[in-house]
């Protein structure tokens, strides 16, 4: 306890007489996390290292991917990336994800048990936490052939199309909502075009319509800091329907789930399953994306995947 409470420059006292001092209760936990929602300088620093060494173990696990089709599979790509995570950092912020192929359609998969496929697309969600305990969350969909295919790359781009606009609509002064519906509506769109929605597109968007989530069953983005999902405890007033300020750091995260038996999919979509995710930070300007070092348009990703390759 000396030590932390000359390291921080105030008085620390021992968990236990927390509760003499301060009542446990769901206002205190939510005064908590609204404080954690504006990171200051030194934390934001922290947020970049995680971010930058994120995206190097990116790169890492992109030089291992012939290796895992090899046969060591999904197993050998999240190995690669916890080992990176744990030698250049304090470890993985959360269970690394690795789908290929038809696991890529699942959310959260992180078994990676499965063989990694050579013409499959390859869904890689990866964050490393340093030593602070500040972690990183980034998604990557790259063809494990080092090129997509045209099926591939059509879900890919709308993807991609929903990611940017989701990216515009983070800035000071916005609604956290915003970034989400914006996102939404592509999708939707694009979903309607492809003859893939029952009903019209302002039906799905509405409140009770959102059958377009039949293919995107999670959040557009989250907040982000010593947790992965960061601010959690919130209320909705001071989250969802919050306006963005500076120092938030936040996640986009727009992605299209196509199960390989959801028999409503065209065959050639059946078992593609994209997200594309960066981690934002709210300025007075507008906003900065940290993890712009990876590309975000398939042409780019292919570019960078052989350039990783030859390292």
């Amino acid at each position: 306890l000396d030590d932390w409470a000359r390291a921080l420059g105030v008085d620390v006292r021992p968990l236990a007489e927390l509760t003499d001092e301060v009542t446990r209760d769901d206002e205190l936990a939510r005064t908590l996390a609204e404080l954690r929602m504006y990171k200051d300088d030194w934390e934001i620093g922290q947020l970049r290292e995680a971010v930058d060494r994120t995206v190097e173990g990116f790169a890492a696990v992109a030089r291992e991917i012939p290796t895992a089709i090899q046969g060591p599979g999904e197993r050998w790509l999240q190995g690669t990336f916890d080992r990176y995570a744990r030698a250049y950092g304090n470890g993985p912020g959360y269970a690394t994800i690795v789908g290929s192929g038809p696991h890529a359609p699942t959310l959260h998969w992180v078994r990676a048990d499965g063989p990694v496929l050579p013409d499959e697309i390859l869904l890689l969600d990866m964050g490393v936490e340093v030593n602070s305990y500040y972690t990183a969350d980034v998604t990557r969909t790259l063809p494990a052939s080092g090129r997509f295919s045209s099926a591939q790359r059509q879900v890919h781009d709308l993807v991609e199309k929903a990611h940017r606009a989701g990216l515009a609509a983070v800035g000071t002064g916005r609604r956290f909502s915003e970034f989400h519906h914006a996102s939404m509506e592509v999708i939707a769109r694009g979903l309607s075009d492809w003859g893939m929605l029952p009903v019209s597109v302002d039906e799905a968007l509405s409140d009770t319509g959102q059958q377009h989530r039949r293919y995107l069953v999670c959040g557009i983005g989250h907040h982000l800091g010593l947790d992965v999902h960061d601010c959690a405890r919130v209320s909705r007033e001071a989250y969802q329907d919050a306006v963005m300020a500076p120092g938030m750091v936040l996640t986009v995260e727009p992605g299209l789930y196509f199960h390989a038996h959801d028999l409503t999919v065209p065959p050639e979509l059946r078992g593609i399953g994209v997200r594309i995710e960066d981690d934002i930070l709210v300025t007075p300007e507008g906003s900065e994306v940290l993890s712009r070092a990876l590309p975000l348009a398939a042409d780019g990703l292919e570019k960078w995947m052989a350039a990783a390759q030859q390292m």
